[in-house]
Parts: C-alpha cells; structure tokens; sequence
C-alpha cells in the first residue's frame, strides 16, 4: 500500500482563469513517480481529488500536476497559496510501460495533455523518437504549447476552433500523418473518452499498440472502495469481461482490452 506523504506548495504556474500548474516539494513523490501515475491531493471539500502527475525534479525532490477548475473541490485547490501544505497518497496506479518502445506516438486532450507531458519529457531523456498530437479547444486553451514544442519536432496541434494548428480534432491530424512517422510506433492515449476510443480504434487499424488511460472517478485511490472499476476483456478467463478497478489496476490498459 502506498504512503501518505507531506507535500508544500512551492509554486502556482497560472494558464488562465480557469487552470493551473501546481509544484510541490515532496522527496518521496519525486523520487518514485513515472509517467502515467496519479496522486491523490488532500482538499478541504470532503475526498482527496486525483491529479495525474506532469513531471517530477527528483534533484530538487518536487513534481508538479495541473488543475483545471471544475467543481468546489479543485476550486480550493486553486484557491490555495504558496507554503499551503498538503497530505498526498502516492505515487498511485500503473503508468505506461516504455519497455521495447522504440517509436513513440502521444496523443492528448483535455487535462490529458499534462501526464502526455511526463510521457514526453521521459521519452526525450532516452532517446525515444516521439510524435505529439495535442488536441485542444481553441488556441488560449494551448497549454504546454512551447513545452511540448522543444519535446520533439514533430508535434502537431488541432483546435476546434481553427485558430491554432489544424482545424478539427486529434482525429484529423492522425488520419493524414505521414506513414513513415507513425510506422512501427506504440501509441499512449490521455483525455476524453471518446478522444480515446476513437484513437485506439485508428490505432488498431493501423496495427499500432495502443495504450490509453482511462479517467473514472476515484475516491479511495488504492482500489478499495471500487468506485472507478471499468469492464476489461477476459476471453481467456472463459468470461465475456471482468470489472478493474481504474486506480489499482490501472489507469493505464491496452486499449485492445477495454470496453468502451
């Protein structure tokens, strides 16, 4: 079972109104988070919220999340000053696996972009060539944009506004990118729903791996009170499919496995 930790804001980074960048010093978070994981973030507003982790500073014993507002708990969140302390269960859940990866894609949406980020910057460190395709509402709703511009050369960015990059969804940029980029490649996947179904199924087409995490509502984040469990696939177990809990067993799956 994972540790709670302390964990003190350092640092509020803000996006626009209604999001922002959350650094917090906390060695132990630091020192053992990997691209994928979660961490379950005290609030005054009742149950701890779930933030997938955007990067960590093992030298500096910090990593960061970033908070969209979209209820009162993250709204206080937000709130929230630097030298606030926090009580933090973490790091949570199975983050993707980079074993064997020797081409990347990402895709992200949505507060997805952010863990797509820690995918990224992972990916970079070791060498892995990556492409990036960001889908966003509109262009002041492109966070990360220059982050994830010095990640790789190839990434690409679709507004459904128009005013940034392609118009159009994720979708657009994917059906029209180059073979020779995406062949051989392992696909992740981090946003809405349907952004990712629609994504796997692009992936299975194309015969890519594919590997999406699935966001549920998590409450306990340890796979106690099976609040966030999703169907998964279980042929082999002689069963049409087996229930998961999002938070222990994943929240990262092969795509191929879920049921949407």
């Amino acid at each position: 079972m994972k540790s709670e930790y302390k964990a003190k804001l350092i640092n509020i980074r803000s996006l626009g109104e209604t999001c922002s960048i959350l650094t917090f010093l906390c060695p132990e978070i630091a020192g053992e988070g990997k691209p994928g994981q979660f961490v379950n973030l005290s609030c005054p507003h009742f149950l701890k919220r779930p933030f997938g982790i955007m990067c960590t500073d093992k030298d500096a014993g910090t990593f960061c999340i970033g908070v969209r507002k979209v209820g009162k708990g993250t709204e206080e969140i937000l709130a929230s000053k630097e030298g606030d302390e926090f009580t933090c269960l973490g790091p949570l859940g199975n983050g993707f696996d980079f074993t064997d990866v020797k081409k990347l894609l990402l895709v992200g949406g949505g507060t997805g972009i952010f863990p797509i980020y820690f995918a990224a910057d992972y990916a970079q460190k070791h060498g892995i060539p990556t492409v990036i395709a960001n889908g966003y509402r509109c262009k002041c709703d492109a966070f990360l944009y220059d982050e994830f511009s010095k990640e790789t050369s190839d990434f690409y960015v679709t507004t459904d506004a128009g005013d940034l990059g392609i118009k159009g969804n994720v979708m657009n940029c994917l059906e029209d990118l180059d073979s020779s980029l995406i062949e051989g490649a392992t696909v992740m996947v981090v946003g809405p729903g349907i952004m990712m179904k629609k994504v796997s199924e692009w992936a299975k087409a194309k015969g890519l791996s594919c590997f999406v995490s699935l966001e549920q509502r998590m409450a306990c984040g340890i796979g106690a009170c099976l609040v966030c469990v999703c169907k998964i696939k279980a042929e082999e177990e002689g069963k049409e499919f087996v229930h998961k809990r999002c938070c222990k067993d994943g929240p990262v799956f092969r795509a191929e496995e879920v049921i949407w």
